[in-house]
């Protein structure tokens, strides 16, 4: 199937309001012939065009004057040495030059104003400026749906509701599915739409199967969930349209260099830079919009991991380098005379910690985000003391009692820390 049917087809998969801001691949395509017979007949065919490229003693130029919303397409010839000129086979390009020029052996440069081509660009200009202002509404009607589904998330995920655990299993799938992974990584495809569309039905079935949709428990959660899905939807929608466009006016540049002769290729986005078809990252900083103002609503307990343990940096120590580990393990590192930061190395980091390390409003942000890892952490930390203790009990015939306190003297108590912390407590 050729391009200008294919378009016409996956038109249909768009939103019909949209389908108009399309590139008319078809009529542009029709206007290269005028092109070229206007090349033709100035004795600029697309043979004798591309032999320039090994023509030492004459170079051509394919330039664009003007600006983007009167551009003037031109071409400019520099020849070596004009006396030469008697000999070649165009005919036409003679008449462009003066009798007294083809005398002379400086070395001459010719202008030609392509008065087709313009009428070409005009075209093409206009296609892209209608897809522009489509462009321009379309962002700012996202950009507002985010921000109103921002203000609800807000409420309907937050510490106090019961519905803050799924929606974090659904942003944690959600980062999983890579549904725009191309733009994340700055890299763009024809076939990226057809994947952004498989990942997202992909993470529409996931949640189902998972019966995350069924673990909200209030209405404002399910209808935050469906707009958050409607926002994902209209935004690979709008990847197919960009998609589509930047198909087709890389296939109609190549279908104009081709059939002429000239490198508008090249020549023409550099021209047009500031065109919406052309910007890079358009797509990436309306996926980012999602990213920081949905999914962080809801953190993730990996981003507040222990880089020791791996586990939830609960009783968060910072460091005076910064780093922040959780007190067990700082503990642990105490006992082994490990001074020194794990991360850094800063000397003495971990030697320095006191009370004045621990971190009180991280600790306040986590036991209001996650209560359920902190719960586990402590059993942990309980279940790890208790072992230890048995085995010094056993090693030295010590009472537990005592162990537990020779153990925590590394560092002294917090005197506000709960006592399911005492035999695990740094400062």
């Amino acid at each position: 199937m050729k391009f200008g049917k294919q378009i016409e087809t996956a038109a249909f998969d768009l939103p019909e309001n949209w389908r108009p801001h399309l590139i008319h691949y078809k009529t542009l395509k029709k206007s290269i012939r005028l092109v070229v017979d206007e090349l033709e007949s100035r004795g600029l065919s697309t043979e004798w065009l591309n032999t320039l490229d090994t023509d030492e003693a004459m170079r051509l130029d394919y330039v664009f004057d003007g600006d983007v919303k009167d551009p003037h397409p031109c071409i400019k010839i520099t020849i070596d040495d004009p006396t030469s000129i008697a000999t070649v086979e165009e005919p036409a390009l003679l008449k462009l030059i003066p009798v007294t020029e083809q005398l002379k052996t400086e070395p001459l440069s010719i202008k030609i104003e392509l008065v087709r081509d313009s009428e070409f660009f005009h075209l093409l200009l206009h296609e892209l400026s209608h897809a522009a202002a489509l462009h321009d509404k379309e962002k700012s009607r996202f950009i507002g749906d985010v921000d109103t589904l921002e203000g609800q998330l807000t409420v309907a995920a937050s510490p106090q509701k019961k519905d803050m655990y799924a929606w974090r299993e659904i942003f944690n799938l959600y980062m999983e599915a890579q549904i725009f992974r191309n733009e994340t990584e700055g890299q763009y495809s024809p076939q990226s739409y057809e994947r952004s569309q498989e990942k997202l039905e992909w993470f529409t079935k996931e949640l189902t199967r998972m019966n995350l949709t069924k673990k909200l428990s209030s209405r404002h959660s399910k209808k935050a969930l469906t707009q958050f899905l409607a926002i994902n939807a209209q935004l690979v929608h709008f990847k197919h349209f960009q998609s589509l466009n930047q198909t087709a006016m890389i296939k109609i540049l190549k279908k104009h260099d081709k059939r002429s002769g000239l490198s508008a290729t090249s020549e023409f986005p550099s021209f047009a830079k500031n065109n919406a078809i052309f910007v890079e990252g358009i797509l990436m900083s309306l996926f980012n919009a999602i990213q920081t103002k949905l999914i962080t609503i809801v953190p993730q307990p990996d981003d507040y991991d222990c880089p020791v343990c791996f586990s939830i940096a609960w009783r968060p120590i910072r460091l005076e380098c910064g780093h922040v580990f959780c007190v067990r393990c700082l503990i642990k590192a105490h006992r082994k005379r490990m001074y020194n930061c794990p991360i850094c190395r800063q000397e003495h980091a971990v030697g320095n910690a006191d009370a004045t390390n621990l971190d009180q409003t991280l600790q306040s942000f986590m036991m209001l985000y996650f209560p359920k890892e902190i719960k586990e952490k402590r059993k942990e930390n309980e279940r790890e003391q208790a072992t230890i203790n048995k085995q010094q009990c056993i090693k030295h015939t010590l009472p537990p009692r005592r162990l537990a306190h020779s153990t925590s003297t590394a560092i002294r108590s917090n005197s506000t820390s709960s006592s399911r912390d005492s035999n695990c407590n740094i400062m």
